[in-house]
């Protein structure tokens, strides 16, 4: 395995999440362009209980499979091995749940069989392109890595702008839920056939691999999954006590925060890599305050250019229907901080082993939430959901470093906080990266 190079792979990394960003960003607009808030609510509804119920499904393992390989060198054929297996698996449970579930204490009584048959496969397969991904950057295939990142939403783009007047009227947002999981299930069906080569692959069942597997990787599935839960439980509450439409404008807002977090945990799978392969706390928290100097630029840049421009061009580009997602932006802002940073420093805690406290901070900042919101929500409506995201994600990251450092006396505050010469570095990386961009061209 090469070594792995932290400079050139983030740089790869934020390259084609700049580009899945833009590409993101025209998708979101012209589906809530076009679909109008209530049919845009459903649509992204779908994508919400994606994201809570693939990690249930995964429990952690795409997480250990990274420090499986980095540390114990394990074999990436076995770990495939194992993907498949549970993508099938995972499939068939979670076809049968929605099949004899009540659908409507999962809010999915309006969506008709085979939006949910595509759901459940969706699911299934999210897990196992998330795998692939971990699986690539494990092995250092960074290109890879990139392409699986970027090619979902490129490829999506460039179906739905055509095909989405195919569809009748009454059938769009079917239609194009549909058509996102077809484009998944073919670039998936790619990067298999893609790995099988790479790997030689051949089928192992190693049983006390996938042991260490499940077992490692619980502790990450209770860390993520309540950090997941921590950043959707709003949504989930929106749908409780108001409507699709809400749901539509408030998701709105919430893109432009997925898009900038995004970013930044694509750099923590990065940095989960490098961490894996180091034993020394002093050396991985240098890097992460230099990563935190280039969060902290990138989100400043972002929020100033949405609080200048965001009330003018929310309306224009997404109509008048959506312009209570700027406020609900500008309400976010504590949020972007605490959520992108805490994500960054929750990343370094899991190349630890994944300490118990990882699970307890966001155990009690979900509670929190749930409580906050539900007080909030009927008063508020999504403004109250937006409040409540600023009061709980900066004291998810303030827990997380209270414990770490308490814990670890040896390693000093100080040496986290951003330095102005590490501002000037970030300044002086993207300048270079910008002119070795423009020599190519």
């Amino acid at each position: 395995m090469s070594e792995i190079n932290i400079k050139r792979n983030i740089a790869f990394t934020t390259g084609s999440q700049a580009i899945t960003m833009v590409a993101a960003f025209v998708v979101n607009w012209y589906l809530a362009r076009f679909l109008g808030p209530e049919l845009r609510g459903q649509y992204v509804y779908l994508f919400t209980l994606n994201s809570v119920l693939w990690l249930l499904l995964d429990l952690g393992v795409s997480k250990s499979i990274m420090v499986s390989m980095q540390r114990d060198k394990a074999d990436p054929r076995a770990l495939y091995s194992m993907s498949l297996v549970f993508f099938a698996l995972s499939f068939l449970v979670s076809y049968l749940v929605f099949r004899f579930f009540p659908l409507w204490r999962l809010g999915l009584e309006s969506y008709s069989r085979t939006t949910i048959f595509a759901l459940s496969l969706y699911i299934a397969m999210f897990q196992l392109h998330n795998r692939q991904k971990v699986i690539s950057i494990g092995a250092n295939r960074i290109v890879d890595y990139s392409l699986l990142l970027t090619l979902p939403t490129v490829l999506f783009l460039l179906v739905i702008l055509p095909m989405f007047w195919v569809f009748p009227a009454s059938k769009r947002m079917e239609g194009a839920y549909l058509l996102n999981v077809g484009v998944m299930f073919l670039i998936t069906l790619f990067f298999d056939r893609r790995i099988y080569r790479q790997i030689s692959f051949k089928f192992i069942w190693d049983i006390p691999l996938i042991k260490r597997s499940y077992a490692m990787g619980f502790k990450a599935f209770l860390s993520e999954y309540l950090a997941i839960m921590m950043t959707r439980v709003d949504v989930l509450l929106l749908k409780h006590f108001g409507s699709f439409e809400d749901l539509g404008v408030y998701m709105l807002a919430i893109n432009f925060i997925d898009i900038i977090n995004v970013t930044g945990n694509m750099i923590g799978v990065v940095l989960l890599n490098k961490f894996a392969a180091l034993n020394n706390d002093k050396e991985s928290l240098e890097i992460l305050r230099r990563v935190f100097a280039l969060m902290i630029i990138f989100n400043t840049i972002c929020i100033l250019g949405m609080a200048l421009l965001g009330h003018f061009v929310i309306p224009l580009l997404y109509t008048n229907a959506y312009i209570g997602a700027y406020k609900a932006f500008m309400y976010l802002v504590p949020a972007i901080f605490g959520l992108t940073l805490g994500s960054l420093f929750n990343t370094f805690l899991w190349s630890k082993g994944f300490p118990i406290f990882t699970i307890i901070a966001p155990a009690i900042t979900s509670l929190l939430k749930v409580i906050v919101a539900s007080l909030l929500i009927p008063l508020y409506g999504f403004y109250g959901a937006a409040l409540s995201s600023s009061l709980v994600y900066p004291l998810w990251f303030i827990m997380l470093l209270a414990w770490y450092f308490t814990a670890h006396k040896e390693q000093k505050f100080k040496d986290l906080l951003v330095r102005k010469e590490d501002l000037q570095g970030v300044i002086t990386m993207l300048l270079q990266l910008r002119s070795k961009a423009g020599t190519k061209a």
